[in-house]
């Protein structure tokens, strides 16, 4: 294992494409929170229509980061299908391969990837909203809503691993990040198009609503309500089900891909 994770690492290292998607990923995240922060203070009716606390203090800064830093999750992944299909262009895991490695341990090496990615975003997330949470509240309760952090972990899986298995099946670099992006809109307006209790079980629709808009519950209605007015919602424990459900499902489809084909 710690072979396979110097190989990946040895190689990320001079990935330029990662680092200037990551490099932007760090920049558009923050700018975004200052952005919206100075938009609510010039705007003080139309913050108060969602909700009258300040979405930047404790504990609302976690919802509304998860948020908003999810809609930036689609630079990472195009990353991901970046380097998997230059992998596969320049038989970079056939050279590992001949250098020692099984063709299951080089498998499991990318899922590390994707893994270990996931986490550095969900780090930074996290630290981009302690430090905003500190400089607006005027309360240090941060742990309140704290495990949001873990759900935005766990809907960046998901989109990683389904980038990833998107860059499996399709090999070439610009077919597979032109196809994997289209893909958000066509789920999007098949869900318009579909009835929508269907909807609530597309994989990405599945991911969002990990993270949905802060206070959207406070302004649509509740669990309780929706299930007497016949609105089918799906409950955090069901999304955790099926996003766990469809990232395995992805990882699985990925290895036995893999291990079939000739690298």
């Amino acid at each position: 294992m710690r072979k396979i994770i110097a190989l990946e690492y040895a190689k990320l290292r001079k990935f330029q494409t990662l680092k200037i998607l990551f490099l932007v990923y760090m920049l558009v995240v923050p700018a975004w929170m200052y952005f919206m922060n100075f938009f609510f203070q010039m705007n003080p009716g139309l913050k108060a229509i969602f909700t009258q606390e300040s979405p930047f203090e404790f504990p609302h800064i976690w919802s509304f980061i998860t948020y908003s830093a999810s809609f930036f999750n689609i630079l990472l992944a195009v990353s991901v299908v970046v380097i998997t299909t230059n992998d596969i262009q320049y038989k970079t895991m056939r050279q590992n391969i001949i250098e020692g490695l099984t063709k299951q341990q080089v498998i499991f090496g990318k899922f590390a990837f994707v893994v270990f990615l996931s986490l550095l975003a969900t780090i930074y997330t996290f630290l981009c909203g302690l430090v905003i949470g500190l400089i607006e509240s005027t309360s240090t309760d941060f742990f309140q809503n704290i495990h949001l952090n873990l759900l935005y972990f766990i809907q960046t899986i998901g989109y990683f691993s389904f980038a990833f298995l998107f860059a499996i099946l399709v090999k070439r670099p610009a077919i597979a990040i032109v196809t994997f992006i289209i893909y958000f809109p066509v789920e999007t307006i098949l869900g318009n198009v579909i009835s929508s209790k269907m909807y609530q079980f597309f994989p990405l629709k599945v991911y969002a609503d990990l993270t949905p808009m802060p206070f959207f519950r406070a302004i649509m209605v509740s669990d309780e309500k929706a299930k007497e007015a016949g609105i089918f919602i799906l409950s955090l424990n069901e999304q955790l089900l099926l996003a766990g459900g469809y990232v395995l499902l992805c990882f699985g489809l990925t290895y036995f891909i893999l291990r079939r084909r000739d690298l």
